[in-house]
């Protein structure tokens, strides 16, 4: 049996390179089985994550229990004369910021027009 890398000797620095290479390996081997047995961990699901996903899914399901409530509201409550009363309002209103725009318009024009001087 050849024990000569065990004799007594100075240290040679490609012996040097190859324990430093192996101590490199063992430890990527230890942190890679480390990882494979933290693997499992990971996927595991937090009861805060669960009961999160809960109220998310409660949530969603008073929003639409909301909506519908609105529609039956509008369905119910909201008349023809609601409706015409509202159209109105809003014809007024746009008449209203029509007939600002035209005085405002005509006292722009007037100004521009005033300001300058005559031609020739």
């Amino acid at each position: 049996m050849d024990a000569s890398f065990l004799a007594s000797g100075p240290i040679t620095w490609p012996g040097l390179l190859a324990f430093a290479a192996v101590l490199f390996g063992l430890g990527k081997a230890v942190d890679w089985g480390l990882a494979k047995l933290k693997a499992g961990t990971d996927k595991a699901v937090s009861p805060l994550t669960v009961d999160m996903a809960a109220v998310k899914i409660q949530i969603a399901s008073q929003n639409d229990l909301l909506n519908a409530f609105k529609v039956e509201v509008a369905r119910t409550y909201v008349t023809g004369d609601v409706i015409t009363r509202l159209e109105r309002r809003i014809d007024d209103m746009v008449s209203s910021v029509r007939e600002e725009m035209r005085e405002t318009r005509e006292a722009m024009m007037q100004a521009f027009l005033d300001g300058r001087p005559p031609r020739r």
